[in-house]
């Protein structure tokens, strides 16, 4: 392989890492991207914003508490409870579907998000962040309780205050709320319900144990719970969704930019390795035949009737050309050569010697050649 296809397929594969690493942190990335500056609330994370506390506890109580690590489409009919908090990752095929299925079959589905997410926008709930001075008014107003089997005993909360939540369907309560919006949501679906809570730092490690967080979670997790089992969603934290970078790769958003990366390599490819079109031929250097240069010298001949002139020209062709092969120190060619000088002294050269002599030299010219590469002639 020449130096420039070695370095036209260098530069193919470091575009092929390069791609490969493009996707693979997207891959990586993907489900960080809609929990950025948060921490994660995910039942394995023992930092202060996750929720390994609150699952510990539950089991301690002895409530049949079970993480879910598959797609929502898979969800048994036993589960009467399944709780997500903050989903990092959304919903994959017909899983919103099957979600709404499950529900309106007698589930409870408790959603606790403070930020935008496709699970928000299908249930009918509406999260708006809250920032600045209007943060500040909200909390200093404190926290309205509406009587229900979710706030018995519910006394005070350490609302943050960073979001508020509604309903766009008519069947939406707003069971707590602040003066800037609701905090705890429920709507009927079917015979079962959705239920809205929009700040998930209530259950979180470092707060289970403030107020009355821990009255309420047990209040949401046990209301309608009728001795099924509780699943705490982790799925959409990423985990058990995806056992290979291939498998993750193909379900995120990372497979297009992939497929169109590849395209490019292989149209890169193609036009390194296949000619489009006939073969061409290979580029040949292009020189004058001698025999033209003895046909000029004759045509000069004829119109400057000058016959030592056309000699000369044919003798010094003769004697440049053998140096440019290296053949001038040929002895049979120095005397052919030596002999038409002599000529150019006489003024009776005839049309018929310089011709004779002009034939001689090129013979002797090209005799001179193959003997210089070891060719005999036949």
């Amino acid at each position: 392989m020449s130096s420039g296809g070695r370095t036209t397929w260098w530069k193919v594969a470091g575009l092929g890492v390069l791609l490969f690493l493009a996707a693979y942190g997207l891959v990586v990335l993907e489900p960080k991207e809609t929990n950025t500056g948060h921490e994660r609330r995910t039942t394995y994370s023992a930092a202060a914003g996750g929720y390994k506390a609150l699952y510990l506890w539950l089991q301690e109580l002895n409530l049949p508490v079970k993480r879910w690590e598959r797609t929502l489409n898979d969800l048994p009919a036993e589960i009467s409870v399944l709780v997500m908090v903050e989903p990092e990752l959304g919903p994959s095929k017909d899983e919103l579907k099957s979600l709404k299925q499950w529900v309106a079959h007698g589930g409870t589905f408790i959603l606790i998000a403070q930020l935008p997410n496709p699970f928000w926008m299908d249930m009918g709930f509406e999260v708006e962040p809250v920032f600045g001075m209007q943060h500040l008014q909200d909390k200093q107003e404190g926290l309205r309780f509406q009587p229900s089997p979710y706030t018995q005993g519910i006394k005070s909360l350490n609302y943050s205050g960073l979001s508020r939540l509604s309903s766009s369907r008519p069947r939406g309560i707003v069971h707590i709320r602040s003066a800037g919006g609701g905090l705890l949501v429920v709507v009927n679906e079917g015979k079962g319900r959705v239920m809205g809570l929009a700040d998930p730092s209530l259950f979180s490690n470092g707060s289970l144990r403030d107020g009355d967080h821990a009255r309420l979670a047990l209040n949401l997790l046990l209301s309608h719970r009728n001795g099924g089992e509780l699943l705490i969603d982790e799925y959409h934290h990423g985990y058990g969704r995806a056992t290979s970078v291939l498998e993750h790769l193909f379900s995120s958003r990372a497979l297009i930019p992939l497929l169109q990366g590849i395209f490019i390599l292989l149209v890169l490819w193609a036009n390194r390795g296949r000619r489009f079109g006939p073969p061409r031929p290979l580029l040949q250097e292009e020189r004058s035949s001698s025999l033209e240069h003895v046909r000029a010298m004759a045509q000069l001949y004829q119109r400057a009737k000058v016959q030592a002139l056309a000699l000369k020209a044919v003798v010094g062709w003769i004697e440049e050309e053998a140096k440019n092969v290296m053949v001038h120190r040929d002895r049979d060619l120095q005397k052919k050569v030596m002999t038409a000088r002599q000529y150019l002294k006489r003024e009776d050269t005839s049309e018929k010697d310089i011709l004779e002599l002009s034939r001689g030299l090129y013979l002797a010219l090209a005799e001179a050649r193959r003997r210089a590469v070891g060719i005999s002639r036949q």
